[in-house]
């Protein structure tokens, strides 16, 4: 539940900020034994093969450049072509090693992985010709975060294809035969302390395929902590290879820098690149009985892998059964065999995931501020069968923000509860997308939400506000709605076809008052039949951005004392 989640996620955040930092690293490292096989000038890696993803930045060009100044033969694996040609040249410049070679492609697409792992063999074949291929570390560290929903060209959920079902998942299965061949290889999975937030969701989830709303972070830590499972799985299965997932603590990369900005401040004081990296190093290089196969590893050392229980014990939350680890993996090997949804269904997938945009018509920001009454909904989690939910606005012009305060009546409860939040106008004077950042604890989680003004009655009578998602709706009015008690979709309501979006006859009789004129008073009008023109309009406008107009619930309102 949300409790749960909310527990995971804090105490991630408290965990990290004692490990995950600069800090962390700094007092990890002084326990390390001496001498430190990272520091021995001695140490030789000509004959050794690396293939390391994401590795012209970063954490991986970091291991990159390690491997090749100790000699190794290493294959990097870019996206961006001339980004990696200046990386390798850099590399090859400052370390003299030549052996360096690139592999173009995405790690988000199959016919990329697959194509990469060929012309690895080809490269390694035609450099060692007679010999049997080998392989002694792939670092599968190329990633992605994204705040909206984006398919690849494959039809596939960005994160999701470059973490785990291609970046790791068939470039590992790929990698294998070769792994087992080559003693004393290893995989190397970079995951994320993100894991942690969470357990691996159903599959329509963790794919973002299903009904559930999109939300970058999760999706993100949904596939790390694939990662960290399959990496279990592998151990068991493939004992000759060490396969092992990691977590590089919170490290100044441009990765961080694009998913963060500069809510990235609330992670600080941040590791330098090498620092976040040499746990990582250590890994492909250390004696293999020093290794812990299919342990989660941080700062050279295995860590827990659970912690939203009480007092940072393990807890339930984020694990997962055998038997949905079974029907991971078996998913994985389908969708990495190619075993897709049909063309259809990918083609419907992409047109949702196109995010939505706010309205291009100026909002006058201080006519705006205010209380606005939510009359109907897609609601967050906290809101579900909640009531008299208002808005209250108001701006801050010394600050130069938008202080929100959220009332409502929670599900079952009988007293109002609140949520307090501030917001930046991204794209003034229009004023109609905002960045939320709710406040916990007294302080305001950098979370950056998206807020999007859909539309704005001409005399200000109500709004709707979206997210670029279509994951939430609420539509909002100034007068205060009609007391109601149920809790159900605006078309059974008020009698709407959704295909037509045309009244029925109502199974109920509604007040029998002639629809409103758009020149009249509301305070002139029955309250539900104003809201029933308001809702029609609102789902027209819902249905022209692409929501699932079923979706949308007519809040209920009802007596409380004050």
């Amino acid at each position: 539940g949300i409790n749960a989640e909310y527990g995971a996620s804090t105490q991630f955040y408290l965990y990290g900020k004692s490990r995950c930092t600069r800090t962390g690293w700094e007092k990890a490292s002084k326990a390390y034994p001496k001498p430190d096989i990272l520091e021995d000038p001695s140490l030789d890696l000509s004959q050794k093969v690396f293939l390391i993803t994401g590795a012209n930045a970063g954490i991986g060009r970091e291991i990159t450049q390690f491997a090749a100044s100790r000699g190794a033969t290493v294959y990097m694996v870019c996206r961006n072509p001339a980004r990696a040609e200046a990386a390798r040249n850099s590399v090859v410049e400052q370390t003299k090693n030549t052996k360096v070679h690139l592999l173009i492609g995405d790690c988000g697409l199959r016919a990329d992985i697959i194509r990469i792992w060929n012309e690895f063999q080809k490269s390694q074949q035609e450099l060692q010709p007679g010999k049997s291929l080998s392989l002694d570390a792939l670092v599968c560290n190329a990633g992605a975060l994204m705040n909206t929903k984006t398919l690849t060209s494959e039809g596939v959920e960005v994160t999701f294809a470059t973490h785990l079902l291609y970046g790791t998942y068939l470039l590992g299965t790929l990698a294998l035969p070769v792994l087992k061949s080559t003693n004393n290889s290893r995989i190397v999975v970079v995951s994320s302390g993100g894991m942690y937030n969470t357990k691996f969701p159903s599959w329509d989830t963790a794919t973002s395929t299903g009904a559930a709303s999109y939300d970058g972070q999760f999706a993100y830590a949904y596939a790390k902590r694939g990662q960290v499972l399959l990496c279990e799985r592998w151990a068991e299965l493939h004992p000759g290879v060490k396969v092992v997932s990691c977590h590089p603590g919170w490290t100044q990369t441009e990765a961080v820098d694009a998913a963060y900005g500069e809510s990235k401040k609330y992670l600080e004081p941040l590791r330098t690149t090498w620092q976040g990296a040499e746990g990582i190093v250590w890994l492909t290089v250390a004696p293999s009985e020093q290794i812990q196969s299919g342990a989660f590893y941080l700062d050279r050392s295995p860590q827990v892998k659970h912690i939203a229980g009480p007092f940072f014990s393990e807890g339930s939350y984020t694990k997962n059964t055998r038997a949905e680890v079974d029907d991971m993996m078996k998913r994985l090997d389908q969708w990495g065999q190619g075993l897709l949804p049909t063309q259809e269904d990918l083609a419907i997938e992409r047109a949702k995931s196109l995010p939505l945009t706010c309205m291009s018509t100026a909002v006058d920001i201080q006519s705006f501020m205010g209380k606005w009454h939510v009359l109907a909904h897609i609601p967050t989690y906290p809101e579900i069968g909640s009531a008299n939910g208002v808005e209250n606005y108001s701006y801050d012009n010394e600050k130069a923000v938008i202080r929100i305060l959220f009332e409502y009546v929670p599900k079952g409860a009988t007293a109002k509860s609140d949520t307090q939040m501030r917001a930046t106008v991204n794209n003034p004077p229009i004023s109609t997308q905002w960045s939320l950042d709710p406040k916990v604890f007294g302080v305001h989680l950098p979370l950056g939400i998206t807020y999007l003004i859909l539309d704005l009655a001409e005399d200000g009578s109500y709004t709707i506000v979206g997210v670029p998602d279509r994951s939430y709706i609420w539509i909002m009015t100034r007068p205060k709605p009609s007391l109601f008690s149920d809790y159900k979709p605006v078309y059974e309501v008020y009698g709407i076809d959704t295909d037509t979006l045309t009244y029925l006859p109502p199974s109920s009789p509604l007040p029998s008052e002639s629809l409103p004129e758009d020149n009249k008073s509301t305070t002139e009008l029955d309250a539900f039949e104003w809201e029933k023109k308001v809702l029609m309009k609102a789902l027209k406008k819902a249905n022209d951005l692409g929501y699932d107009i079923k979706r949308i619930l007519r809040v209920p309102w009802i007596d409380i004392k004050s």
